[in-house]
């Protein structure tokens, strides 16, 4: 799943905010990286906006003394990451549960067939309520009419 407009953009601003902090600190890309611990080339991608671990950032805010504010501005962009997919998979739950209870209302309108809601349980992706359905079809009524006419 990639990431929303939202995040990429945050993800940019910390990465400028990264990038500033390191010129100011006098570093070149190389220069940083050696002392956080990192490649050139993650500082590179972060500061291009590109996701990094919360290590990365706990080492870059150690090394330029941010008091923390990148990791702070990493944390931010995970959560609301997090709530855009937890939001995401709460649309596509409603989704499935509409088109459940649409088939349900459609099998309950047909002769032969039974449908009933068999149990609610949780979601395993999102925690919302699943309605099970059951449905038992029974003969056709070209099937019935045919024995009939044999018996």
């Amino acid at each position: 799943m990639s990431d929303s407009g939202n995040v990429a953009a945050m993800g940019r601003e910390l990465g400028r905010q990264l990038a500033a902090l390191r010129r100011q600190a006098g570093l070149a890309q190389r220069g940083l990286a050696a002392l956080a611990g990192f490649s050139r080339t993650t500082v590179s991608m972060a500061e291009i906006g590109r996701a990094c671990h919360r290590e990365f950032w706990e080492a870059c805010d150690k090394v330029l003394d941010t008091g923390g504010a990148l990791t702070t501005g990493a944390d931010q962009i995970d959560a609301v990451r997090d709530a855009e997919r937890r939001a995401a998979a709460r649309a596509a739950h409603d989704a499935r549960q509409a088109r459940a209870m649409a088939a349900l209302a459609t099998a309950s309108d047909h002769r032969g067939v039974q449908a009933t809601a068999a149990a609610v349980q949780a979601c395993p992706h999102c925690g919302g309520q699943v309605t099970v359905l059951t449905t038992l079809i029974g003969e056709t009524a070209p099937a019935q009419e045919a024995s009939r006419q044999q018996g």
